[in-house]
């Protein structure tokens, strides 16, 4: 069982911490030892061996992970350092976002998400908000050359 300032501190920092970092914060990584110390209690085990398992199963699996291509190896807090996605991450989104392959909506199918006149909708809000942007300004100057 999580504790609530572990909860709050990862849904909260812990989000910009992932974010900034690619590796998992450490509130995140309390909660998920905890959950697995208290699985490993239920199937049997007692709680001082559970706890060390759980922080060790967690530890390695955390240590390394990647999602492959030019990624970095690893997500536990320990390997955290300011990073950017990597260009493959980055292309993939992108790609991602504009061609609809079929699949439905889904994080690897953004385009999926909306209907074929989305864009053309978006660009017309845009114009419109420029417009609400630039109107007094436009008012101004017309009424001025009409003197």
């Amino acid at each position: 069982m999580s504790s609530l300032y572990d909860d709050v501190m990862a849904n909260s920092v812990g989000v910009v911490y992932r974010a900034a970092t690619g590796a998992v914060d450490p509130w995140t990584k309390d909660n998920l030892v905890n959950d697995e110390t208290q699985s490993l209690i239920k199937a049997g085990g007692n709680q001082d061996t559970a706890a060390s398992q759980a922080e060790q199963d967690v530890t390695d699996t955390l240590t390394t992970f990647t999602l492959g291509g030019d990624d970095k190896t690893g997500a536990d807090p320990s390997q955290a350092k300011l990073s950017l996605p990597s260009g493959q991450a980055v292309s993939d989104t992108v790609k991602s976002a504009f061609n609809d392959d079929g699949s439905g909506c889904g994080i690897t199918n953004l385009a999926g998400c909306y209907p074929s006149w989305a864009p053309y909708a978006i660009l017309g809000l845009g114009v419109l908000v420029l417009l609400y942007v630039l109107g007094p300004y436009v008012t101004v100057a017309a009424a001025a050359t009409r003197k």
